[in-house]
């Protein structure tokens, strides 16, 4: 909601800026020390491989602790054999499901698990490292009936944990997914964008762009609780920013999905984050401390007592500019100084006869000033023409109790609060370098959310899942702007409550051992403007092989808009209304079809879709804007007068092909061609501004472990994808107006050139007797590819100028675990 969202309030110079002013926030502290990175960071990395070198050690081991769960019932299995494959060492599971496997070599293992009325299977690339044990939980699905083929079909999967319900477009990952491909930078979402469907081609923000969709469409949920924008410097009612506020090193299993997802998930058209955090080690105290541009870590975990079965996690991280600020030192932006800090945490507190009990949260802050530079206008973070001071805070805190009343029924019941706050000033400067006042802002939004989830297995054919939940929503804006004519009015004054409404129902059915059917229904109701939503889900998936499956899947999806929507305020007769206060909510039809196949190590996904979207927010005047093209910048969006009539769809086709990490590498391939159209208020046909048509992503990397403490990798990244929409600007017309005239006829009808990027990533890992350390260097785009990010018009100097992406940038990181 910063001051480049709102064009028709704004001097064009300012619009044009868009988002360029506080992109790469991070990667630019990083302009001045360049050189000496690039000099430096090989010989580091090599230095201490070969000093490590001297060490000399024996065979290193390492504990493995875990649970095995039931998929469906989500309780423990007991007498599950548990092993690790090529070994005599394996363990089998309590009556709580719990198993603990001692002196494991350290390096990748497999884990295997059997049970005579479960189907077994494997559970690759488990990392066994010094200095911190590794815990997994493992689920297992009851079987039908026992036969050879349910064994063939089961057995050559790689991850055990259940995708809940989906049927389609759906991934997990874990904390290691996150840190293993090249050009990252350890980000949740950076990560995500390697996935078939999803564009990100934006150096500087981790913005995830689903099948063409906005990312407002995007959901994000920590421990089943819906959570504001995880990220530093964002915006209220955005989902992206420059720097991810969520360590990913208290990530749990998670999974990510893009399309026509589960009935549990809802208030989204695009795709969901499901993040859980991980539990920390009850058994023993750990800790790590990381370095890097994201900044500087501590962490650390363990039980209360020894006695206790209870334990907590905790992360704290701050950033290396704001550090290196507070000594005094120059980091390269002057004036501008990016500072933010965050933190993490999860305690578990299990009981004997009351259930388990979890306390989690996540918070964190940032702040940066700009100042108008005259004498360096191609500064990627100064617009010369203004001041601009940003500060944002956003946090989570929750409380959730999980209760079995028997072996096949459960209860999770959460209580938790959530928070954001935006404050910006803008100041103009004039030709004396005076600043007056021009835009300021203060945005609250904090919400109080209680849900109940039940949970029930009647059979090994059927499961039922059934959730409530109660957000009441509080905000408070003030927001005002200088107009040129009227003087510094208030366009967003508003400060209240509301109550959001939400609920679905489940269920999975196994007809046999090739057929399941999963179903449910999704609705909510919004009490501001007593609007609400019944929304269907089905999917079907049928193994017609051993190794293969077809699947189809549809999802009806409705999103109420970004609350600051609701309370943008026009000038009428004098005195100001709220325009926007009855707009319902914006509809999706996704539907899926797909095949999976894998065979010797690699597998196969082929998904093509079709998206449907309506009632979507367009301006009641004819004119060529859509609430589906905002969403990728500072601000969500502020138009007044807006209706529910306008539309859009989406489709393309997907193919991805992967090879898990085995045999010391791995690769990953995914090709994406689409096409994402709109049509506005006029009913004329556009594309959407993230019509990119073709997105190519090939991934790979190898690890050579040199010997039980020595282990160096390569990783790389290629991304090749369609280039970004514009409207053209009338230069003539700018002129003679003053700021800039857009073709509207032409809307996002041009493309810049594609978007091209190589990352190369080395690390290097050296597991001591008691300790683990880990270095790498992530050298993105090599080849120096400058990448066009936008084009603007410059009023005073009456041209169009382009602003060019992220050049080469070598990124650093420094992780120790104890």
């Amino acid at each position: 909601m910063l001051f480049w969202a709102f064009p028709k309030l704004l001097p064009e110079h300012l619009c044009g800026m868009n988002d360029l002013s506080m992109i790469n926030l991070i990667p630019k502290s990083t302009y001045s020390i360049q050189d000496h990175l690039k000099r430096k960071a090989v010989f580091l990395f090599f230095l201490m491989h070969l000093v490590s070198f001297a060490a000399i050690g024996q065979q290193q081991v390492q504990t493995l602790r875990g649970r095995v769960l039931d998929q469906q019932s989500k309780n423990g299995i007991a007498d599950v054999s548990v092993s690790i494959a090529g070994t005599a060492l394996g363990s089998i599971t309590d009556n709580s499901g719990a198993f603990s496997i001692f002196n494991i070599p350290l390096g990748r293992i497999t884990v295997q698990v059997s049970h005579i009325g479960y189907e077994p299977g494997q559970l690759q690339n488990i990392v066994m490292e010094a200095g911190k044990e590794t815990l997994i939980t493992i689920e297992m699905m009851e079987r039908l009936d026992v036969t050879q083929d349910s064994v063939l079909v089961l057995a050559k999967k790689e991850k055990l944990t259940s995708r809940q319900m989906a049927t389609v477009s759906a991934a997990e990952f874990n904390a290691e997914d996150t840190r293993r491909f090249a050009g990252s930078r350890n980000d949740i979402a950076r990560m995500a964008s390697n996935f078939a469907g999803v564009n990100s081609v934006n150096d500087g923000r981790n913005d995830i762009i689903i099948r063409g969709n906005s990312p407002l469409g995007l959901l994000w949920r920590l421990e089943g609780v819906d959570i504001p924008n995880p990220n530093h410097f964002g915006s209220l009612g955005a989902t992206g920013g420059p720097v991810g506020m969520l360590n990913n090193n208290v990530i749990g299993q998670s999974a990510f999905y893009t399309g026509a997802f589960p009935a549990q998930f809802g208030n989204a058209t695009a795709g969901v984050f499901d993040l859980n955090l991980r539990k920390g080690n009850n058994h023993k105290k750990e800790f790590t401390a990381q370095v890097g541009f994201n900044g500087l870590e501590l962490g650390a975990e363990g039980p209360f007592s020894k006695k206790s079965k209870a334990s907590y996690l905790i992360y704290y991280r701050y950033s290396i500019p704001g550090l290196i600020s507070s000594l005094g030192l120059d980091v390269g932006t002057g004036a501008a100084i990016p500072a933010y800090q965050d933190i993490s945490l999860k305690i578990d507190l299990p009981t004997k006869k009351a259930g388990q009990f979890s306390l989690f949260g996540m918070g964190g802050s940032s702040n940066i000033d700009f100042k108008g530079d005259l004498k360096d206008t191609s500064n990627f973070y100064n617009d010369p023409y203004s001041n601009l001071y940003n500060s944002s805070k956003m946090g989570v805190i929750g409380l959730k109790h999980t209760y079995f009343f028997n072996s096949s029924t459960s209860s999770i019941f959460t209580v938790a609060a959530t928070g954001s706050q935006v404050i910006t000033r803008q100041d103009s400067l004039d030709t004396d370098r005076i600043p007056h006042k021009n835009y300021r802002e203060d945005g609250r939004e904090w919400r109080y959310v209680a849900s109940l989830v039940i949970n029930k297995k009647f059979s090994a054919k059927d499961r039922l899942m059934a959730g409530v939940t109660a957000d009441q929503l509080h905000y408070n804006y003030s927001d005002s702007i200088r107009d040129w004519q009227h003087g510094f009015i208030p366009f967003l004054q508003e400060r209240n409550q509301t109550v959001l409404l939400r609920a679905y129902l489940q269920w999975q059915h196994r007809f046999n051992t090739k057929l399941t059917l999963n179903s449910g229904l999704y609705t909510q109701y919004l009490a501001l403007n007593k609007k609400s939503s019944v929304d269907p889900r089905l999917g079907l998936r049928y193994a017609i092989r051993n190794n293969s499956a077809l699947t189809l899947a549809y999802g009806g999806h409705s999103q109420i808009q970004s609350l600051m929507t609701y309370f943008h305020e026009t000038l009428v007769n004098g005195g100001y209304i709220q325009t926007n206060k009855d707009l319902g909510f914006t509809k999706s039809h996704h539907l899926v079809a797909g095949w999976e196949h894998s065979r010797n190590n690699w597998k196969y996904k082929l998904e093509g879709y079709g998206q449907f979207l309506n009632n979507v927010p367009v301006e009641r005047h004819a004119s060529d804007w859509s609430a589906l093209n905002i969403g990728a910048g500072y601000g969500a969006g502020l138009e007044d007068s807006l209706v529910n009539k306008g539309s859009g769809y989406n489709y393309g086709l997907e193919l991805t092909a992967e090879k898990p990490f085995s045999k010391g590498y791995y690769v990953l391939g995914t090709l994406s061609l689409y096409d994402s159209k709109y049509k506005g208020s006029n009913d004329v046909q556009h594309n959407t501004v993230f019509n990119g048509s073709y997105l190519l992503n090939l991934l790979g990397g190898k690890e050579w472990r040199l010997n039980d403490m020595h282990t160096i990798a390569v990783d790389f990244k290629g991304v090749f994808a369609g280039g970004k929409r514009y409207t053209p600007i009338d230069v003539d017309a700018s002129r003679e107006a003053g700021s800039a005239i857009y073709e509207e006829a032409r809307s996002f009808e041009l493309k810049t050139k594609a978007y091209y990027r190589m990352d190369l990533k080395l690390s290097y890992r050296m597991n001591n007797k008691k300790f683990m350390q880990e270095f790498f260097v992530d050298f993105q785009n090599i080849t120096n590819r400058k990448n066009v990010f936008s084009q603007w018009y410059d009023s005073r100097s009456e041209k169009i100028r382009t602003q060019h992406q992220l050049g080469f940038w070598p990124n650093f990181n420094y992780r120790i675990q104890f």
